[in-house]
């Protein structure tokens, strides 16, 4: 499970998972029926402790049933509380939580355009036969897995409080923005015509991506805070 490293986390993904398959994606159902709400409070508040790599697994799986819920700014607003404008520690974090969504939402736009290329036929065969179709979606499944490393990666940092904390926010929030470009543009040109229309959910996962990379102060600002 994505982000997932203790049999809890595992626990809370495949949880969330059995909500979504059962169409439940609002924020009663899925959050507050869950308890989730309680994550970002410390236990010894009567909260269920304000780990940042759980409420990466919460907005994985998120992103994976493009529910679109405001989870990662309702976490930073219960774990930092109010905090002035330009607040390195809470911005941070809330551009973590996007990261997390986004390879949520491009596992889903892999995993559907992998079945759509077995069913798809042109030629007498499935299109996925094609070598070159193959390797494009190869390398949309390379790009999450880098997306999935680098943000995990920034979630320690962040979660250790390193000194590199936020380069590795940075280097996390523009790997993610390329991820959500390749991957899904690579899964609309490969559905075809089909890739943005309300027939198919991608269309969804697809603008969803697409908002989430023109926030948290965009990719070029963060390129730039790495280089700095």
């Amino acid at each position: 499970m994505t982000f997932a490293r203790t049999d809890e986390q595992r626990m809370l993904a495949e949880t969330l998972d059995a909500t979504f398959a059962r169409g439940a994606a609002d924020w009663a159902t899925a959050i507050e029926g869950n308890g989730l709400d309680a994550l970002g409070i410390a236990e010894e508040a009567g909260g269920l402790g304000t780990s940042l790599r759980d409420a990466a697994v919460v907005a994985a799986a998120l992103g994976r049933t493009n529910a679109a819920l405001p989870w990662a700014e309702h976490w930073v607003a219960k774990r930092y509380g109010a905090r002035p404008a330009g607040d390195d520690a809470s911005a941070d974090a809330l551009a973590v939580l996007h990261c997390a969504e986004i390879v949520g939402l491009c596992r889903t736009m892999l995993r559907d355009t992998a079945l759509f290329s077995h069913e798809r036929r042109q030629f007498g065969v499935a299109i996925g036969s094609f070598q070159a179709l193959r390797h494009r979606m190869a390398d949309m499944a390379m790009m999450i897995e880098q997306a999935e490393a680098i943000t995990g990666a920034a979630i320690d940092a962040l979660e250790s409080l390193a000194t590199d904390a936020p380069r590795a926010v940075s280097a996390a929030r523009v790997t993610c923005d390329d991820a959500a470009r390749i991957v899904g543009e690579g899964a609309v040109q490969i559905h075809g015509a089909m890739g943005l229309t309300a027939e198919l959910r991608l269309a969804g996962y697809f603008r969803r991506a697409c908002a989430l990379r023109q926030g948290d102060g965009g990719a070029r600002a963060h390129l730039a805070r790495y280089a700095a």
